[in-house]
Formats: structure tokens, sequence, C-alpha cells
């Protein structure tokens, strides 16, 4: 199928032709072409990618590890790669090509060949790891050896069993930066500022002068709501609309979901605002040597 189009009506300005990436990228007068051309150098590095993560699993079987070793693959982040004309990723934006990510996982002896089709969050790959390791991370409830909650999923059900998980799951996100306090020093995010040929300097200007407005996500199998409290806010029909063109935000006959997903993302901000185990960690803090010997 074809890219998802530029410039779509009703999205954050981060799409805009004027004020957002394609502007400060130069990208607005590149033809159509050059685009599926960004979009097929992309794919062939995540087939490199691929590739790569092969050659990692035939050592771990040449040196006889596979059979006891528990295996996570996913990324931190997707890219536009010339979808809607747009390149790399931006931290005000919360296009599914960016956080909606893969995530391969396998355990010795485990079910085998499925795929799973219900929510996951990347929280839940180190929620599963300890779960494998016998260290309890489900709260701080009154059962022995717990070190706190992570508000994640374990995986283990799904990667022993090959069950689906929850499908009425919802997971969330957050990013984007809404003040000057937000950026590192110097600069937006880690970019050199006095170098205006740095690879990222175009994202720091448009960033630091269009700002790149805080966003908290909530998502599940057929719905999504991205709220900006400073910037457009998103709401979409993942069943309807998968390339996300229609932003059914505002409309009124939409005010029935984007209430209940308001709801929802507000809770879970209550459940997971300024929450502080009960027990300290027993390894605390090594003292300090001033020989340096220590």
């Amino acid at each position: 199928p074809p890219p998802p189009p530029p410039f779509v009506p009703a999205k954050p300005k981060y799409h805009s032709a004027s004020v957002g990436i394609p502007a400060y990228r130069n990208l607005t007068t590149l033809p159509e072409d050059a685009f599926y051309r960004v979009h097929a150098a992309y794919l062939g590095m995540v087939s490199y990618n691929d590739y790569l993560f092969g050659e990692l699993l035939h050592g771990v079987k040449a040196a006889g590890l596979y059979d006891r070793t528990a295996v996570f693959f996913s990324s931190d982040h997707g890219d536009f790669a010339g979808d809607y004309h747009l390149v790399e990723k931006w931290p005000g934006a919360a296009d599914d090509v960016l956080t909606r990510v893969p995530l391969f996982a396998r355990l010795p002896n485990g079910a085998r060949n499925i795929v799973a089709r219900a929510p996951v969050s990347l929280f839940d790959i180190p929620h599963t790891m300890c779960h494998l390791q016998g260290i309890n991370v489900d709260g701080d409830g009154p059962q022995l050896g717990a070190v706190g909650g992570t508000f994640a999923s374990s995986l283990l059900p799904t990667l022993r069993d090959g069950t689906d998980g929850d499908l009425r799951r919802v997971v969330r996100a957050e990013g984007g930066f809404s003040s000057w306090r937000d950026l590192h020093p110097g600069g937006s995010d880690h970019v050199d500022m006095g170098n205006p040929r740095g690879m990222y300097y175009p994202r720091a200007v448009e960033e630091m002068a269009e700002g790149s407005p805080k966003w908290v996500m909530a998502r599940n199998l057929t719905h999504k709501l991205v709220y900006r409290p400073r910037g457009v806010s998103e709401l979409y029909d993942l069943a309807s609309d998968p390339r996300e063109l229609d932003n059914l935000w505002g409309k009124p006959s939409a005010a029935p979901l984007q209430g209940a997903m308001e709801r929802e993302l507000l809770g879970w901000l209550v459940e997971t605002a300024d929450v502080t185990p009960i027990r300290m960690d027993p390894r605390r803090t090594p003292k300090w040597d001033p020989s340096g010997r220590g």
C-alpha cells in the first residue's frame, strides 16, 4: 500500500508544511519518489538488523547456551521513514509508526511460532525478566520479598503457553517537551546547537522555535487517544482508520469514546504518580572511599 499522505487536516503542527518537520528538514520540495526511497532504505536497515540478530542467535547456539537462554528483541521507538512525508522520530509525536514497535521473545521449552495480538508495553520486558529470576516486582503487598511495583505485566503466560494475553488491555506512553526546563542545557535533547551542520540540528531548531508539546497516550487494540495540554490532541478508531488519517478528537460523534478514554488515562496518571516503595533496597549505595581503593 502507499505510505500515508502528507499534511493531513487536524494533525499536530509537526506534520505541517510551514512550521513542522517538512519545513525545518527542507522536505516540502522533494518528489513523491524520494519518500519511497527513504522508506526502502529504512526497510533495508531493518533487514540488516534482522540478519545481525540471527548471527547473535547462531553464536548463542554455538556456545551451547540456547536451551538455557531467554531472548528478548525489541526497539525503543520507530521512525517515520517517509510516512506522511516525514523523517526520523519526534519527541512530540505519538504516531503508531513511532510508538508501536516489534517485540520478539522466546523461552527455552516455551511456546513456538505464535503471534500474540494483545497490546504489550516495553515495561513488560524487564518485569518479565525479573519474574524469570524469581524477583517479586508485583507490588509492595504483604507477600514476602516484594521489592516494589513496576505497573507492568508479565509475559510469561504467553511465552510459556502461547496464550494471547489480555485483549482488552490499555497500554500507555508519554513524551515531548513543554518548556525550556525540559530541554538539555545548551539546546534541544542531546543536540550540539553550535553545529548547524549536525544531523539533528534542524530538529532542535524546530523544537525550540515551535515546541514539541508534552503528551500522554492510551492505546488498546481498536482505539488510541493522545492528549496534549498545549497542542493538538488526537483520537483514532484504529479498526477503521489504521493509518491515523481521521482525527476524531472533539467531534460530537466520538464524544462518548473520547470521554471514556480520557477517564481511563486520568485513572492511570493518578495510580502511577508519586509512588515510592515501602521497603528499602538492602544493597544501598556503596560507601565512598576517599583513597580510591574501594
